[in-house]
């Protein structure tokens, strides 16, 4: 819903900080193999020369920063190649399960999951921007979700790839939310990809008495002006913005009684007094949230707040 900035410098870093242990994985199957099921599998052909492909050069470099993108045409390619990798199942699937997502990924002393969502920067689920997403320094425990835009169970290969690793909120990665589902098969769209303007929020008006019905949310429907469907049905978003109505109604509200011109000469005064508000914090202060589109992600519901906002007048 709301875009997430591509970000190169905490990529690279992503993946120096977990490469050593990633080459050294898959130099050991290469060589080696693995139990699958107590038999030995080592892996030939093809499938072999992939994995000593991976640590020449950049290559390996090049999968786990791969920009949202070249995601999809590695998974194009991969689908061309081996196309039994999809398969849970599949020994190739088990393979590159095993090196990039139980070994890493899951692997708590190689892939510090909080470091990680620290270095996105992002404040709120940016498929739903309703919940936050922070760490909590003193209890490594309390952070939120990663969501493998393309899940790990069908692409194993991107288990760890810094664009296919989405912090998000525990609804929206949650079995009623998106969870493993395909975004190939569900028309959903990499938050690194999103436009700014891909999702518009609106509301009508359902009541001719609506501002005298301040706790009546049935007065006011809010609905998406524009929209990417498949997001809309994976994570619920018209169900869940549409008990929001609160928040439109008391923004409507500011916007009728003329309290934004007031309010903007009231706090221009204050700089008689030292403090001297700019006009996008006076715009914050009459919206109640954020109102600058790159702000977005910084608190829960600021898309709604700014889409209504402009709407209203409130903000320009």
């Amino acid at each position: 819903m709301i875009k997430l900035p591509e970000n190169s410098n905490a990529a690279n870093l992503h993946f120096l900080v977990i490469e050593n242990e990633l080459r050294k994985r898959i130099k050991k199957v290469a060589e080696k193999g693995l139990k699958i099921d107590g038999l030995d599998v080592l892996p030939c052909g093809v499938f072999r020369r992939l994995l000593e492909w991976l640590l020449i050069g950049n290559n390996l470099e090049n999968i786990i920063t791969a920009s949202p993108i070249r995601l999809l045409k590695i998974i194009k390619w991969m689908n061309k190649m081996f196309p039994e990798v999809i398969d849970p199942n599949s020994t190739t699937n088990y393979v590159l399960y095993n090196i990039f997502v139980s070994s890493i990924y899951e692997n708590v002393n190689r892939f510090d999951k909080m470091e990680f969502i620290q270095r996105i920067e992002m404040d709120t689920c940016s498929y739903c921007n309703r919940n936050y997403t922070y760490c909590v320094e003193e209890d490594r425990e309390v952070k939120p979700q990663i969501d493998h835009f393309f899940p790990k169970d069908k692409y194993p290969y991107l288990g760890v790839s810094f664009y296919n690793l989405i912090p998000s909120c525990e609804l929206c990665n949650g079995p009623q939310g998106k969870h493993n589902k395909d975004p190939q098969l569900e028309g959903l769209v990499n938050p690194y990809l999103l436009g700014t303007d891909d999702f518009k929020i609106t509301y009508d008006i359902l009541s001719s008495n609506v501002l005298n019905s301040l706790l009546d949310r049935s007065s006011i429907k809010i609905r998406f002006d524009k929209k990417i469907a498949g997001h809309l049905n994976v994570f619920n978003l018209k169900g869940l913005y549409e008990k929001h109505a609160d928040h439109v109604l008391e923004l409507i509200i500011k916007s009728q009684v003329s309290y934004s011109p007031e309010y903007r000469t009231y706090l221009k005064s204050f700089s008689k007094k030292g403090l001297v508000l700019s006009d996008n914090e006076i715009d914050r202060m009459i919206l109640g949230n954020y109102s600058l589109k790159k702000e977005v992600h910084l608190r829960p519901l600021a898309k709604l707040y700014q889409d209504i906002g402009l709407e209203l007048g409130l903000i320009k």
